[in-house]
Order: structure tokens, then C-alpha cells, then sequence
């Protein structure tokens, strides 16, 4: 089974990242988090109704050819991903619906993140600075204008009012 990165993929790669589960291919985290997961694996087919398997605040699927495949995207991140195109856009979309968003300052941030991260995003040229839960992202308009079409759990979030089209 051969399997090709698309710009969907690279959203649920970005999305599954800081919140997988333990078991199989999931994440875990509150219901926003888990009925979005659900919704974008089922409609890219990655698994059927009946495979995608729910407990306590966590959903998963079993699937050894799409975890190898998100494992070893997440590994070459920085390759991957070094061009500000809709693959690097959507990844980033992933990651901020999973664990950014917009502070009531009005401030961008990702938290829980690691140095390739803070690599990823500067090689992108959006310099950051670090805060007590992960990165404060720098050009924060031009950050969101990036995101924007990808964004599906903050997409009614009033700073992408400011981001023009």
C-alpha cells in the first residue's frame, strides 16, 4: 500500500501530533477535538464507522500502513514541510486546531511544542517566542492569513475577521 502525502493528509498528521493516543492510530482530548478527528479520518476513508473504536475522551483506529506513514511524516517534518505551500499551510492548520489559538491579547500561540517545531515555523519565517505552555507565534497576521482556508476547528475564531483575503 502505497500512500502519498496530500494536504488533507498533512491536516490530520499536523491535528494528531501533540494529541495521539496510545492506542492504535487516535488522539485523545476533549469532544471538538475527538468528533473533528473522526469526521476528517472517515471522510478521507482512512477507516470505516465500524473500525473507529471510542472510549473516555479518546478516539482510535488500528492501522499499521497509515501510522507508519504518520509517524514518519512527523519524523521528516522539517523536510516536508520547509516551502510555504498548502501542504506546510494545512500541516500548520492541524497543529493550531489541535493545540493553538488566539489569546484574549490577541496574541497566536501553539503550545505543547519542541524544538523542530520552533525550527519549522522560523524556517517559514515566523520567528517566535517561547511562553510557559510552548510558542508565541510572531507575525501573527500573516501566520492566520497562511492557516486560513485550512482551519476547521477555529474557523468562527473573530481573528480571522482581520486576515484579509
Amino acid at each position: 500500500m502505497k500512500i502519498k502525502l496530500t494536504p488533507e493528509f498533512a491536516y490530520i498528521i499536523g491535528f494528531w501530533r501533540k494529541r495521539r493516543s496510545r492506542e492504535g492510530l487516535g488522539i485523545h482530548g476533549e469532544n471538538p477535538h475527538l468528533e473533528l478527528f473522526s469526521k476528517e479520518v472517515l471522510d478521507k476513508k482512512l477507516t470505516s464507522s465500524e473500525k473507529l473504536l471510542s472510549e473516555e475522551g479518546k478516539v482510535y483506529f488500528y492501522h499499521t500502513a497509515y501510522r507508519k506513514f504518520f509517524q514518519e511524516i512527523e519524523e521528516e517534518q522539517l523536510e516536508r514541510f520547509k516551502y510555504l505551500n498548502e501542504y506546510a499551510a494545512s500541516y500548520l492548520a492541524g497543529l493550531f486546531d489541535s493545540i493553538g489559538g488566539v489569546d484574549e491579547k490577541g496574541f497566536v500561540f501553539i503550545n505543547k511544542t519542541n524544538k523542530q517545531d520552533e525550527i519549522l515555523l522560523l524556517r517559514l519565517g515566523f520567528t517566535t517566542r517561547k511562553s510557559r505552555e510552548g510558542l508565541i507565534i510572531g507575525k501573527p497576521r500573516a501566520f492566520l492569513a497562511l492557516i486560513k482556508n485550512y482551519v476547521k476547528l477555529h474557523n468562527n475564531n473573530r481573528a480571522f475577521e482581520y486576515v484579509k483575503s
